[in-house]
C-alpha cells in the first residue's frame, strides 16, 4: 500500500534558464525531469531553494525547480 506522497505525482513547476521559460510536467525524479525536457543531465543542474539536485531525487507537486545550463571555459 502507498503512503501519502507516494505513488503519482502531480506536476512540477520548472523554470528554465537563463529565458526564464516556465514549464509544467509530471517526473517522479530529477533524471525523469531531465528526459522529459529533451535536456541531457550533464549540461544541467537542477536547483531547488538553494540546493543542487542529483538525479536519483524524488520530486514532488509541491517542487518549485529551476534548470540552469552548465557554462565553462577557460584558456587554450
Amino acid at each position: 500500500m502507498l503512503g501519502e506522497g507516494e505513488g503519482r505525482v502531480g506536476p512540477v513547476k520548472v523554470t528554465i534558464l537563463p529565458d526564464r521559460q516556465v514549464k509544467e510536467l509530471e517526473a517522479r525524479t530529477v533524471a525523469d525531469l531531465l528526459k522529459g525536457l529533451g535536456l541531457h543531465r550533464d549540461a544541467h543542474l537542477v536547483v531547488r531553494g538553494e540546493d543542487i539536485l542529483t538525479s536519483d531525487v524524488r520530486l514532488t507537486d509541491k517542487d518549485e525547480l529551476e534548470i540552469w545550463p552548465v557554462i565553462s571555459g577557460g584558456q587554450r
